[in-house]
């Protein structure tokens, strides 16, 4: 019984070096690795902020698109679109 500690504290006392040099040695990678992660994260932020952005905008197209194709448009909008369509048509057949 009085050797069992005694050899196991002797172990102990041996292997410790050698788990600080390892310690040191990945020291580098470990933050090199927090670094890129960290990277990663604040990219992917971003991208979750763009997407959402997005996301907002095209919500917000097809309501509006809802909302003219919806309304029944009176003789004004009717004719300046007309005009409108008018004239890329005569646009697009100079154009060939």
């Amino acid at each position: 019984m009085i050797a069992r500690p005694m050899r196991h504290a002797y172990q102990v006392r041996t292997r410790l070096p050698e788990r600080e040099a390892q310690t040191l040695a990945v020291a580098p990678v470990l933050a090199r690795a927090e670094a890129a992660i960290g990277r990663l994260e604040s990219e992917l932020g971003v991208m979750k902020a763009v997407v959402r952005a997005q996301r907002d905008e095209i919500a917000s197209l097809r309501a509006q698109r809802q909302l003219l194709t919806e309304s029944s448009p009176d003789d004004d909008v009717r004719a300046t679109r007309e005009r409108w369509a008018a004239l890329v048509d005569s646009l697009l057949i100079r154009a060939r």
